[in-house]
């Protein structure tokens, strides 16, 4: 069997794509590389890591590195993958969202397309089970043609929480590519999430090709009867809701059918949690030895949500229904806030990632 030599970028996230890569067969973590000396030790020590760096240059260099993970905050993820995909390496998993903007995330991809490199992003939620037997219902017909997906997070912010929300809906719908989005967004306090701006609440409709629409919102507050990150997959002859079974936790989810076409069912979760980070570098070493066509976490499946994300910052921005592939390739929230359209009303600098509020020039 092929041992596949992987690195890690960045160590605080980063330390479950090392867990993840250590229990799996056929990957090796041969280095890992936090500017963070006292955790950049404590990770390679927990995992018995050799390499150890301070500079992902010197890393990439040093090493000959199959696979790395990009697990920085995500202003960091075009340059550090775009560096990477400068040397011989297999794939790359950039952690969630691609890029603050559509032009970045599309020179990702385009960059690894050209080197023949597979490029991942970290929606690893895609493994749950309850998704995948969502999934297969829709597919097979369960709900009749799917209209609407309609999911909230009562609080995380569109890039962090959010990003997830909107890929999984995708997921559920077989990958649909995206037509249109049309969205608002509201940002009256000086907020971030790991440095980089935060909308304090924000709201989206997105048409995908087949017919079916996503309906988003995030830091709205409570949605009535159905659960906070719960999704309701409606459609002509049925509807699905794919809902935490215990709210405190988010990979708890079941399944709920009524189906026009057959027998309704109640599937609570089994009490399991998935191992995502497994599931993900065991999906990688099947895909890099061919034994699968595909991985689930394909860029070529999250650029698609990368357009609905930027998408509605981009019609909140312009006041505009914006079409995909969408041509502006700026960073859109930062764009509206440069530009005066998100003027902050109560000032005073937090991050939704750490619990106090401190000075501006310590985030960004």
């Amino acid at each position: 069997m092929t041992t596949y030599r992987a690195g890690v970028i960045g160590l605080n996230l980063g330390q479950s794509h090392v867990r993840g890569f250590d229990e799996a067969d056929g990957v090796e973590v041969a280095a890992v590389c936090d500017i963070d000396e006292s955790r950049l030790e404590e990770v390679a020590d927990q995992y018995d890591v050799p390499g150890r760096y301070t500079d992902a240059t010197a890393m990439l260099e040093t090493e000959s590195l199959d696979i790395v993970s990009v697990t920085t905050p995500a202003a960091l993820h075009p340059m550090m993958t775009l560096l990477a995909a400068r040397y011989p390496v297999q794939a790359i998993i950039s952690e969630k969202p691609l890029a603050n903007s559509m032009g970045e995330a599309d020179a990702m991809l385009a960059t690894c397309n050209a080197a023949g490199i597979k490029l991942l992003c970290g929606y690893q939620g895609r493994h749950m089970r309850a998704f995948e037997r969502a999934r297969g219902l829709i597919a097979d017909g369960a709900i009749g043609k799917p209209l609407v997906v309609k999911v909230s997070v009562e609080e995380g912010g569109l890039l962090n929480q959010g990003s997830h929300l909107i890929d999984r809906s995708l997921y559920l719908l077989g990958d649909p590519e995206p037509l249109w989005v049309l969205g608002q967004v509201q940002r009256e306090t000086d907020r971030y999430e790991r440095g980089y701006y935060c909308e304090d609440l924000c709201f989206c409709i997105a048409a995908v090709e087949g017919g079916a629409r996503i309906v988003y919102d995030n830091d709205i507050g409570p949605g009535g009867d159905v659960g906070n990150r719960a999704f309701v997959v409606t459609g002509d002859d049925g509807m699905l809701i794919v809902e935490p079974s215990i709210p405190a936790i988010s990979m708890s989810y079941g399944v709920q059918l009524i189906s026009g076409n057959r027998d309704d069912l109640n599937e609570p979760w089994d009490g399991v949690e998935t191992n995502f980070m497994l599931a993900q570098a065991n999906e990688l070493v099947a895909w890099l030895n061919g034994d699968i066509d595909d991985h689930r976490q394909n860029a070529h499946h999250a650029i698609k949500s990368q357009s609905i994300l930027m998408g509605l910052y981009e019609s909140a921005r312009t006041h505009t229904l914006v079409q995909v592939p969408i041509q502006t390739k700026l960073a859109p929230l930062e764009a509206a806030i440069n530009e005066g359209s998100l003027k902050v009303r109560y000032p005073g600098a937090y991050d939704i990632r750490r619990p106090y509020v401190y000075a501006k020039d310590e985030v960004t």
